[in-house]
């Protein structure tokens, strides 16, 4: 009579272990895993209650919409106290629960294509410009769009110049 090695219990259990590194890879080959990317500075920082936003510099416009959206979802309190805030990060301006301290740096311009040196169509321009602005308040919206808008370069203006626009400013 022969014995089945497959019910030979080292045997079961080499299977499992080799099952145990094999799977992952497996899903990884078929795109089911994906590598998380490292990103070098981390963006927002979660200290406290409060979201400590600095050394931001921005990033995909949409992405930060969906982000800003489940921010003022939750009601999460953002401070930009210091360091940098361009680009995309500054759509964070727009959440009630945001506030800065006169010595943080904000970067504005225009909506760009990922692909450097490419220009939007028109079209494209006016609609992302208009849904940059709809993300900051009254003051700040009709800066950006009779001036920032029109720069491929940051613009950059200090957290002081923010709280005279109406910025509620850091305690």
């Amino acid at each position: 009579m022969t014995r089945d090695p497959t019910l030979d219990p080292e045997r079961r259990s080499f299977g499992l272990h080799c099952l145990g590194w094999l799977l992952p890879l497996c899903l990884l080959a078929f795109g089911v895993l994906t590598p998380q990317p490292i990103l070098a500075t981390p963006t927002p920082v979660l200290e406290s209650p409060v979201l400590e936003i600095r050394n931001d510099a921005g990033g995909s416009l949409q992405a930060r919409i969906d982000q800003i959206a489940s921010l003022r979802q939750s009601g999460q309190h953002v401070a930009i106290r210091r360091g940098y805030c361009n680009s995309a990060c500054t759509l964070y301006l727009g959440l009630s629960t945001t506030c800065v301290s006169p010595r943080a740096r904000f970067g504005f311009h225009g909506p760009q294509l990922a692909t450097k040196g490419l220009r939007m169509l028109p079209h494209d321009f006016d609609r992302w410009s208009r849904q940059m602005a709809t993300h900051y308040p009254s003051p700040l919206r009709q800066w950006f769009m009779s001036t920032a808008r029109h720069s491929d370069d940051l613009i950059t203006i200090g957290g002081a110049e923010l709280i005279r626009m109406g910025i509620p400013q850091c305690a």
